[in-house]
């Protein structure tokens, strides 16, 4: 089914039921449905039709569920931005996406008002929060109109539902194609493998722009009629006061931020929270067992892409879980006929045996349709149906995925895929440089996630603080691309056709993260 007739679906068994959990709201699931169809009307009344684009820069915030659904509804595609995106970032997206309209939260509307002219495509920008002056339509006027009646329109499963845009290799993002089909049967799943129930609140603070809140948190929650709960951010020291206070029951994050949990002071009710089920994709070695202990609940580890959003997850019996690097084996779905295949290949496309790494690839009926406007890039990506996603790993013989690393330069950090060319760019732009080279330093604590370290060669006689550097990443970069080290050197090394040789910086040192610049010891508190 489509995006639309899953939530109708939902709602029919769940009428009176709550749905969404949002600070002090609580919104039911027919209530849910009545708000999102009046979005829907509004947004046919502005000329919106099925296979536009929209995008989204919202927080997180019920207003960015009401605009999703809407416009699926209505088979028009949600472009979802990240709201700490500056003027470069939003441009390049909202050009090549070609978003009819704009759904903002008034705290980034000077970001859109600065490239609006230069973007022929856009017609309209609708505003939530404080836009009286905005010169904008007021999403609060759409939620107080009346109407919520829709042009009906037909939307197979396989019509085009979001643009999500994930780094690549060229410096700058491809936008990923993802079916109605791809976030049904990906949310359904999840559900399925978690062990989801009807009486369950999956509370999450994951942004809702990034696919991993949607496919996994609103999408599994309408799967099995259970509840949603919306943080609008992270915080380590308050997370169990609110699962208490919501009665979380399971409990999505990003393998991030579970090093900052860990590293609060342990106290005697850590474990006396109501979280049974912890989902946070790769968890690193170590400290598995002990923090499961420590605060009374199972580890679930996952492995996705937005290209294959249903990928691999730990099994469903707890008992068969393995600690990390162990991943998990190919997510099944509650329908036996949707069938997930995940094989580890060597440059040929031929199958390796067990414990042979090389690249891993995934085929399901919810990978995605392609690169939108990119079929080079589609091509070389999904070929016979399997998406090659460019990670390296391998299969024991029970074909549980293990994670190795990036056969690609492009980095994972905070639940983002990062293309180092891009900062690299940006870098090379500042007076004083000459020359940088950016590269992922393990994390140490979460599979599969890096922090950001930049090389820097300086221009002959030039001399320049760290803090500068930072400051000009951040004037064109979204915070989690800019680097947490910076190492300068007196020059960058280079192949005979001057490409950099960044194996070499990495083989230079075992730990990548020494003798540099941690902005973290720079900014006593710091958003980067």
């Amino acid at each position: 089914m489509n995006i639309g007739e899953f939530v109708e679906s939902a709602v029919m068994k769940n009428p009176d039921k709550i749905y969404l959990y949002f600070r002090d709201q609580e919104i039911s699931y027919k209530d849910f449905n009545h708000l999102t169809n009046k979005v829907a009307h509004q947004f046919q009344n502005i000329g919106i039709q099925k296979g536009d684009a929209v995008a989204l820069m919202l927080p997180m915030c019920p207003q960015f569920l009401y605009s999703w659904i809407a416009l699926n509804k209505i088979g028009a595609i949600e472009v979802p931005l990240n709201p700490a995106f500056k003027e470069r970032e939003a441009y390049y997206v909202l050009e090549n996406s070609e978003a009819k309209a704009i759904v903002v939260h008034s705290d980034c509307l000077g970001v859109i008002n600065n490239i609006k002219k230069d973007l022929p495509a856009m017609k309209q920008v609708i505003v939530v929060g404080d836009g009286m002056n905005s010169g904008g339509i007021l999403f609060a006027e759409w939620l107080r109109h009346t109407n919520e009646e829709t042009r009906p329109i037909s939307i197979p499963d396989d019509h085009p539902a979001a643009f999500i845009y994930s780094s690549g290799t060229t410096g700058f993002p491809k936008g990923v194609i993802l079916s109605h089909r791809s976030w049904v049967l990906a949310g359904q799943s999840w559900a399925y493998m978690i062990g989801v129930r009807p009486d369950d609140r999956i509370m999450t603070p994951n942004p809702l722009f990034h696919i991993n809140s949607q496919c996994y948190a609103v999408m599994s929650t309408l799967a099995a009629g259970a509840s949603l709960i919306l943080m609008e951010r992270f915080s380590a020291s308050q997370l169990w006061d609110q699962t208490r206070h919501y009665g979380a029951t399971v409990l999505l994050l990003t393998a991030t931020v579970l090093p900052w949990i860990w590293s609060q002071p342990p106290k005697e009710d850590d474990a006396s929270n109501p979280v049974r089920v912890l989902e946070a994709g790769g968890f690193s070695g170590g400290n598995y067992y002990d923090f499961e202990k420590r605060f009374g609940l199972k580890l679930h580890t996952l492995y996705s892409l937005s290209e294959a959003p249903l990928c691999v997850m730990a099994p469903r019996d707890p008992r068969l879980r393995k600690p990390t690097p162990a991943v998990g084996i190919p997510a099944e779905h509650p329908d036996p006929s949707i069938k997930n295949e995940v094989k580890v290949v060597n440059e040929a496309g031929e199958e390796l045996g067990a414990n042979q790494p090389g690249e891993i690839i995934v085929r399901n009926p919810a990978v995605m349709i392609g690169y939108y406007k990119d079929p080079e890039r589609t091509v070389e990506a999904k070929r016979n149906g399997w998406i090659y996603t460019g990670d390296i790993g391998y299969l024991d013989e029970s074909k549980y995925l293990y994670f190795v690393g990036r056969k690609k330069e492009v980095l994972r950090r905070r639940g983002e895929l990062i293309d180092p060319v891009e900062i690299e760019m940006v870098i090379n732009q500042h007076p004083k440089i000459e020359s940088s080279a950016v590269v992922g330093v393990p994390s140490g604590f979460a599979v599969a996630e890096e922090e950001i370290k930049a090389y820097l060669q300086l221009k002959t006689g030039e001399n320049c603080p760290p803090q500068e550097i930072w400051e000009w990443c951040l004037n064109s970069l979204a915070p989690f691309k800019v680097p947490r080290y910076l190492e300068f050197i007196d020059e960058i090394p280079r192949t005979a056709t001057w490409k950099i040789q960044k194996n070499l910086l990495k083989a230079a040192k075992k730990d990548l993260s020494e003798g540099c610049f941690d902005q973290q010891k720079h900014y006593r508190k710091s958003s980067l």
